[in-house]
């Protein structure tokens, strides 16, 4: 019997083919030009400078500004308005959103000077400033930051925190000199001492320095803190888009009726 199972055994065995049985994964595609190495040699004569220097290959500098632009989205604070492009911005609902829509396409291309973009809410004036942050990171490569005032004020604060991993001074500093910074909805901060004081140095930080800086505020600038109204309102570095377009949450809604509210106050 013990000889019978061993023939059986043995017969089992043989018919198993034998080699790797390892799962075959894709080998990774190697780039053809310098072979996976990532830096390609300069040909250049003995004696001259660039003689043995190495290059980043194509592929190389391709993984490299796909590694920056991720770091410029987390660093940006776009999250919510990865959506919000030129292309998806409707220019053709009114005379001013066309206008809107021109400047800041030509603030984009140009990256220099100030950008100011007020009106009434609803009229696109966000979507405009996302738009110029989302190009400057995707195509440009330039380190943007976007805050809604009162969260960039939030902000600020966290760093007293005793377990924030950055100092107050390291995160001011970093506002305040960013290549491109958006703030949205200038004059809906709490207007304490501390903020005041706060926003102004940032503002005329950049102001001095003539740091590219997109604001946008549906604030009168009258009612603007007097020290940034007189920064923002200086024409040879700011341009001034009054964006008077409807609310683009009614668009296609009857219009609101004009009769006086019932309440006793003028509306």
């Amino acid at each position: 019997m013990a000889k019978r199972l061993g023939e059986i055994l043995q017969h089992v065995t043989d018919r198993i083919p034998t080699g790797n049985f390892a799962p075959k994964t894709p080998a990774p595609e190697v780039c053809p030009i310098c072979r996976g190495a990532g830096f390609l040699r300069m040909e250049a004569p003995v004696g001259d400078p660039n003689f043995g220097r190495l290059v980043p290959c194509d592929c190389r500098m391709a993984e490299t500004e796909e590694h920056t632009r991720r770091e410029l989205e987390a660093l940006s604070n776009m999250e919510a308005f990865s959506d919000k492009t030129f292309e998806r911005f409707d220019a053709t609902t009114h005379p001013a959103a066309k206008r809107a829509y021109d400047e800041a396409r030509r603030f984009s291309d140009e990256m220099t000077g100030w950008l100011l973009l007020s009106g009434d809410c609803g009229g696109g004036k966000t979507h405009l400033a996302a738009a110029i942050a989302n190009e400057a990171i995707r195509e440009k490569l330039v380190k943007t930051m976007f805050m809604n005032v009162p969260d960039l004020l939030d902000y600020l604060r966290e760093a007293f925190n005793p377990k924030s991993e950055v100092t107050y001074d390291e995160r001011f500093e970093m506002v305040r000199s960013v290549p491109l910074l958006v703030l949205d909805d200038l004059g809906t901060e709490n207007a304490t001492t501390w903020a005041r004081e706060k926003l102004y140095q940032i503002v005329n930080h950049r102001y001095n320095a003539q740091l590219p800086t997109v604001i946008t505020t549906n604030q009168s600038l009258d009612l603007v803190e007097p020290r940034i109204r007189s920064r923002v309102s200086d024409v040879s570095l700011v341009r001034h888009v009054y964006l008077d377009a409807p609310d683009y949450r009614r668009r296609g809604q009857a219009p609101p009726s004009r009769q006086r509210p019932r309440t006793g106050y003028r509306s």
